[in-house]
């Protein structure tokens, strides 16, 4: 239930999971679908910021120390304009700013190493393989349990966990049929 009456004519879901787990390309789909508008925590390069907190805090900790307020600033400028808000954002309810807005948490569990694999040909088209050799370095000995730890506390208050290797044709259906008496 949302704390705040000024956002009562929109609803909220947001879409989870970890990179490469299809987040936008499921709420892309839903958009073609609701009368939506996208935030996406991508566009805002929160990571990025000198507030962020170090890669390797963990998820639990990092999650509200983030600087979400040109997020916020957005969504509040679309809230009550959309009947459905759809955002982008990997920390489902978990984030208390973002928390008291949201109708439903939508969690793209998808095997990691399709995630794995789905980064590497979105992300490394251009890169050297000594690239691609370095990140897969990484990726085993500090990502993958960053990312572990991430499914695990982000997905366990989700109302709706979706199999990120479904066809997207199935993983749209499941969220349409949770939200249909919203439609």
């Amino acid at each position: 239930m949302k704390e705040d009456d000024l956002v009562e004519n929109s609803y909220v879901i947001v879409v989870s999971g970890v990179t490469g787990s299809g987040k936008t390309t499921l709420i892309n789909a839903l958009h073609q679908k609701l009368n939506s508008k996208i935030i996406s925590f991508d566009d805002y390069s929160i990571d990025a910021l000198p507030s962020a907190p170090p890669i390797d805090t963990p998820v639990k900790d990092a999650v509200n120390q983030y600087d979400i307020s040109s997020l916020m600033y957005d969504f509040h400028k679309v809230a009550n304009r959309y009947p459905f808000i759809l955002i982008d954002f990997p920390f489902g309810y978990k984030n208390k700013i973002l928390k008291p807005y949201i109708d439903k948490v939508i969690y793209v569990k998808t095997p990691l190493d399709v995630c794995l694999a789905r980064q590497i040909l979105r992300d490394y088209q251009d890169k050297s393989s000594k690239q691609i050799m370095a990140w897969l370095k990484s990726y085993l000995t500090f990502a993958r349990p960053i990312f572990i730890d991430h499914e695990q506390f982000v997905s366990s208050d989700s109302d709706l966990i979706v199999d990120g290797t479904l066809p997207l044709t199935d993983k749209v259906s499941l969220v349409l049929n949770s939200i249909e008496k919203k439609m």
